[in-house]
């Protein structure tokens, strides 16, 4: 509202939101000091609605390792990764620490902390800073049993451009399995082995990947600007579209199964498989919260919903239809206005 109850900046926190249509937690990410006259000194974990509504808030321990991301677990606790690599657990909704006020290490020691993560329901995958790979299944135990999964051979020249996760129960062995892009190849680590990937689609660096909900599909952003949609095992192209960027995308999501949304700063982008592209244009930072049936869409100021027209409303309103749902629709249109045409 105006009275700035609620009010956040999403492009100086950190950000998690809960899936579902559940609360949003936010941190003020201090690698991004900008200390404004408004912000108070001390820096404090927050709990909003979905509706922006604030719902609790405790001060932040100070003197922690950097703060890396939040996330929720499945069980809707909130987790806070530190970019040495060891988590804390909030619980929801008055945000007392779980267990212990020390943070659980997830990683071995030396391996340099945390390059990047991704979470899940009911885990996280962890890039060290030295290319590790270590994977949390138990996330929610007080003491939770990391594994590092076969070392996924980058080289000293290399760097991993991005990575994603296929979530435990969409893989046969019923373990993770983590795609990373590392120069102009994609590889699928797990705890048996390393995988490259399409390497006949010669596809080039990826710069952002995303799972499809169903953990068939990913939907990958290449160098050369083109999305593709292709199957997790990389075996053909199902989808292509250019884009007139080749700046990659500052976050890529799917809208249920049924499009693939990429945001550049103040620019959203719906590519779907059948017809052009819908822009939509922000004025202000953007963050997106996929859901199962489409994807929110967080702003400092609003909290909207983009999904598919469901395929009944289609039949009934689409122009010209003549499906049974149409038909009985236009009938009782005329039924209302007592038209002999009933």
């Amino acid at each position: 509202g105006s009275s700035g109850v609620g009010r956040l900046d999403l492009s100086t926190h950190i950000v998690a939101a809960a899936p579902f249509g559940g609360p949003i937690a936010a941190v003020r990410d201090d690698s991004k000091i900008v200390q404004l006259h408004s912000e108070p000194s001390r820096r404090r974990l927050l709990l909003f609605s979905s509706s922006g509504h604030p719902l609790a808030s405790s001060p932040w321990t100070p003197h922690l390792p950097r703060l890396h991301s939040l996330a929720f677990s499945s069980s809707l606790n909130l987790l806070a990764l530190l970019s040495d690599g060891s988590l804390l657990r909030f619980r929801l909704p008055d945000l007392n620490p779980i267990t212990s006020s020390s943070p659980v290490p997830l990683l071995p020691p030396a391996s340099g902390g945390v390059a990047d993560a991704v979470f899940w329901g009911g885990g996280v995958a962890i890039l060290t800073e030295d290319n590790r790979v270590v994977v949390t299944t138990d996330i929610e135990v007080d003491d939770p049993h990391p594994r590092e999964l076969a070392d996924p051979g980058v080289a000293e020249d290399e760097q991993v451009l991005c990575m994603a996760v296929v979530e435990p129960q969409f893989v046969m062995s019923g373990s993770p399995e983590v795609l990373l892009a590392v120069g102009d190849r994609v590889v699928a680590v797990d705890e048996d082995g390393v995988q490259v990937l399409g390497e006949a689609l010669e596809i080039g660096p990826v710069q952002k990947m995303a799972v499809s909900p169903n953990g068939k599909l990913l939907a990958a952003f290449a160098h050369d600007g083109r999305l593709l949609v292709i199957p997790t095992d990389f075996s053909r192209i199902i989808f292509e579209y250019e884009c007139d960027s080749a700046l990659p995308p500052d976050q890529i999501a799917w809208c249920g199964l049924d499009s693939v949304l990429l945001y550049w700063s103040e620019v959203l982008l719906m590519v779907g498989p059948n017809g052009d592209p819908v822009q939509y244009n922000y004025d202000e930072p953007v963050m997106l919260i996929p859901e199962c049936d489409g994807v929110r869409i967080l702003t400092n100021s609003s909290m909207e919903f983009l999904h598919r027209v469901p395929d009944s409303t289609t039949l009934i309103f689409g122009i010209g239809s003549m499906s049974p749902a149409a038909l009985l629709y236009d009938a009782r249109d005329h039924y209302d206005k007592q038209s002999a045409k009933v």
